[in-house]
């Protein structure tokens, strides 16, 4: 199949469906959301899975409600799939292969949040991540938990920099 041809068929979805970003339901005075508020980039690595990629998160902020969706690419270029059907996906993610955040609190210096479940890439299973960090400035860093239906866990790192101002 052609390049041109592959592009046309991955951007149907995109047409077929209206991108209406949900707030993400965030605890956190308004002048502590506008901390996070920017593009970011870094990257991320699992302890046990060693999995190591880079991820890249946007947070918008617009009078009490944020919304957020993050990008995760592995090294080897696997990356998680949403849960729910593509076209119900796009209902509320900016595009195929990105994840919405689905919680945030902000106290603090001191973030927590939480992806919509999703297919892990290594082992093509529905897991959820939540995770933790430390805003300093235009950095923050942290770590994740990602775990499986049936209770398996796994750990790691992420950092990232803020990129963009809002």
């Amino acid at each position: 199949m052609s390049t041109r041809r592959w592009r046309l068929l991955a951007a149907l979805p995109l047409a077929a469906c209206h991108y209406q970003p949900v707030p993400v339901p965030v605890q956190a005075e308004p002048a502590a959301l506008v901390a996070l508020a920017g593009a970011w980039a870094g990257t991320y690595e699992g302890t046990q899975s060693g999995r190591t990629g880079s991820i890249t998160f946007r947070i918008t902020e617009r009078g009490d409600s944020a919304f957020g969706d993050v990008l995760m690419v592995a090294d080897n270029g696997g990356m998680p799939q949403p849960v729910d059907a593509p076209a119900e996906h796009l209902r509320h993610a900016g595009s195929p292969q990105m994840l919405s955040i689905a919680f945030v609190s902000l106290t603090g210096h001191r973030v927590r949040g939480t992806l919509e479940p999703y297919i892990a890439p290594d082992c093509q299973c529905r897991v959820i991540t939540t995770f933790t960090g430390t805003v300093a400035g235009d950095v923050v860093s942290g770590t994740f938990v990602t775990r499986t239906q049936d209770g398996m866990e796994q750990t790691g790192q992420w950092r990232v920099s803020r990129q963009q101002r809002p």
